[in-house]
């Protein structure tokens, strides 16, 4: 438990994955963004809906600020969207000189590369921009090859449809996410020469941070049986989907613990024995460096659970396409995982 090169905890009932690939083709991970707000077709806001392909969110944000000469402060998304994959999501642009009852023409992508797509599918005006985490849920349809063994539907679904270790994925860490944030830190509080980075660049390195952190005090509770259950001392709350109250870890930072007796002396066991990957820090260590960042404590909960969950197999063309909606910040890699062994296509192209 050192660090995420190592799988992620499964759940005792899930301990023996079949492989799968993921991710073939762009078309295998579909992600659709699940939001509820009621427009006021007024306001100084343009609201998007977006299909893109084959792009992050925030290269299309930077597209759309161009294409509207606005800042891209000024333009706003609820969720982080895969690159590789077709995903359907919605932007807001602040637009104050516009028509506040009229939606412009959209504008029309024209990209370089191919594989590369954007269009815009309606828009609506709004008196507000949209946040970060404003949405519901994602809504993901996903195709599986290379299947090792028979797959049964029904299995299936019953299976997906069971809660989960709430971890953040692999895709929070990158190839060098976790040591770059970790050097970052470790500089910020040794050297005199603070180096500059860019808030966005530092607000990453905190994020990459608290989410290993996260992961590590969850794999201990999946070790130890207890992460599906509220123990004495925990955090609580009720999660979507989820029967009754479920526990919460920390997201670390600054402010006052509010955990005590079984619950907050395992978090002091693990902060104390666990390392960095490099074995040069206790977690604690890096929690106390967290602290001194200045960012603010907050929470996540350990479990989750999907809803909505379907299952297609297509036996001619070797393929397994599953449904299934999972809430905001939860991750599709990290429920496939407890159930197969993923190996990510989209990936060759980078060794």
């Amino acid at each position: 438990m050192t660090g995420l090169d190592q799988p992620l905890g499964r759940n005792a009932a899930s301990l023996n994955p079949r492989s799968a690939s993921i991710k073939t083709e762009p078309e295998d991970w579909q992600v659709v963004e699940v939001y509820d707000e009621d427009f006021s077709d007024a306001g100084e806001h343009l609201y998007l809906w977006v299909e893109k392909r084959c792009l992050g969110t925030k290269a299309v944000a930077a597209w759309l600020a161009q294409q509207f000469d606005v800042a891209e402060l000024d333009v706003g998304f609820a969720g982080m969207k895969d690159k590789h994959a077709l995903t359907t999501q919605w932007f807001s642009v602040r637009i104050p000189d516009a028509d506040p009852h009229k939606c412009p023409d959209p504008p029309v992508f024209d990209g370089v590369n191919a594989d590369e797509q954007i269009q815009v599918l309606r828009s609506h005006r709004h008196s507000r921009k949209l946040r970060r985490g404003e949405h519901r849920a994602n809504r993901f349809r996903i195709v599986l090859r290379d299947i090792d063994g028979p797959i049964d539907a029904s299995e299936i679904i019953k299976s997906l449809g069971q809660e989960f270790p709430n971890y953040f994925g692999p895709q929070r860490f990158g190839r060098h996410n976790l040591g770059d944030a970790l050097k970052w830190l470790q500089l910020r509080r040794t050297s005199s020469r603070k180096r500059r980075l860019s808030r966005q660049r530092k607000g990453w390195h905190l994020s990459v941070l608290r989410s290993w952190i996260f992961n590590q005090l969850l794999s201990a509770r999946v070790a130890d049986g207890s992460w599906q259950k509220v123990i004495d001392g925990d955090v609580k709350s009720l999660g979507p989907m989820v029967d009754g109250l479920v526990p919460e870890g920390p997201l670390w930072g600054r402010g006052r613990e509010v955990r005590y007796g079984e619950s907050l002396a395992q978090q002091q066991r693990c902060l104390e024995t666990l390392t960095t990957p490099d074995a040069n820090q206790t977690l604690g260590e890096v929690c106390g460096a967290l602290e001194f960042a200045g960012v603010d404590r907050g929470t996540r909960p350990l479990v989750a659970k999907p809803w909505g969950v379907s299952c297609e197999i297509d036996d001619a063309n070797g393929t397994t396409t599953l449904g299934f909606c999972l809430p905001v910040g939860s991750y599709a890699t990290v429920l496939l995982g407890q159930w197969f062994e993923l190996c990510d296509r989209s990936l060759e192209s980078l060794r």
